[in-house]
């Protein structure tokens, strides 16, 4: 009966381990950096939620979630047909088309960099059409200015 209380124990120790590892890996494609100033840090964090709110954007197949980062012109190359630079109206349309027609399953943020005015992340887009899931690498860079991230640029090939 100790036996078998103290193997319970264990098993619950290592689930728990598991579990937190997995909760915690959701932000691995974001490095952590000790920086000189609460207005840097806060300035990268401001980075990374502006990153998950476009990746979650692509994740509901929402444009406007997406949109709301685009300041005048933004760069879209999509799958090699969409290249170039768009106004707000015309990447949303172009944007919407192509998560219309490419239902994503999953967007999956892997690595990401960021220094100064400029970050990007590159990641997943995972879409069911005809018989299975296939996917498009996803990139997203911003720019930091008037005290905001703004796309600067998204590609999906």
């Amino acid at each position: 009966m100790k036996m078998n209380r103290s193997l319970t124990i264990l098993f619950s120790f290592i689930i728990l381990l598991t579990v937190s590892t997995e909760a915690f890996s959701q932000d691995g494609w974001w490095k952590e950096k000790k920086f000189k100033s609460e207005t840097a840090k806060k300035k990268y964090e401001l980075c990374k939620k502006t990153f998950k709110e476009i990746a979650n954007g692509f994740s509901y197949a929402s444009v406007s979630m997406i949109s709301k980062y685009f300041d005048g012109e933004v760069f879209l190359d999509i799958m090699g047909n969409d290249k170039g630079y768009y106004s707000t109206g015309q990447a949303e349309y172009i944007l919407s088309d192509f998560i219309d027609y490419f239902k994503v399953t999953n967007v999956k943020l892997i690595n990401s960099y960021y220094k100064n005015s400029y970050a990007f992340v590159m990641g997943r887009y995972t879409y069911n059409i005809g018989s299975g899931k296939r996917e498009v690498k996803l990139s997203v860079s911003l720019k930091y200015q008037y005290d905001s991230w703004y796309i600067d640029q998204i590609n999906l090939n």
